[in-house]
């Protein structure tokens, strides 16, 4: 009963890692709402147009929630298990190695901790999901990588895209412009 206790608070934990809050309930629930059904459509496209011929939508419902649990899997056995028994030295070696990439790339560093469950969920998608994709819609090992990895960027852009394109309405008002017109 412990177990499942951790790993419900784990998948709540890594929830608010990857999906920043939002107080808006519509905006969160149409932003999840699209990521999912990107992801099912894309992965659904890909299998079927490139591969297999038993890609039918119910089982690709099936496979893409179950390579999203696999996949949430990974990164929480990273929290689980990998995180607690990590050293502070290899966390601190981790928080520079991606203080140099950011440097290197122009972008915001990383903590450790999301980096390392970016490699539990990129672990799990090809130790584990990659694989299953393969084997159940008999498609060759690349395209099944490719498949996911099609459909989880546009899962986490087609959100991004809502949320620069629909700006909140509080927002909008207290923006300088609206100031400048009172």
């Amino acid at each position: 009963m412990n177990g499942l206790q951790s790993l419900a608070s784990t998948a709540l934990n890594l929830f608010r890692e990857f999906v920043p809050g939002n107080p808006d309930a519509a905006r969160f629930w149409l932003e999840t709402g699209s990521a999912a059904f990107s992801l099912l459509v894309v992965l659904g496209l890909l299998l079927r147009f490139f591969g297999s011929e038993n890609s039918r939508p119910g089982l690709v419902l099936v496979a893409g929630v179950l390579g999203v649990l696999l996949l949430a899997g990974g990164a929480a056995t990273v929290e689980l298990y990998a995180l607690p028994a990590l050293p502070a030295s290899v966390t601190s070696v981790v928080d520079s190695i991606s203080s140099l990439a950011a440097e290197k790339l122009h972008q915001p560093a990383w903590p450790a901790r999301t980096v390392l469950l970016a490699a539990g969920l990129a672990t799990s998608l090809l130790i584990v999901v990659s694989p299953l994709t393969r084997m159940t819609f008999k498609v060759p090992g690349f395209l099944a990588l490719v498949a996911w990895l099609a459909a989880l960027t546009t899962a986490f852009t087609v959100p991004a895209f809502i949320r620069t394109s629909l700006a909140p309405k509080t927002e909008a008002r207290s923006s300088p412009a609206s100031h400048a017109e009172r």
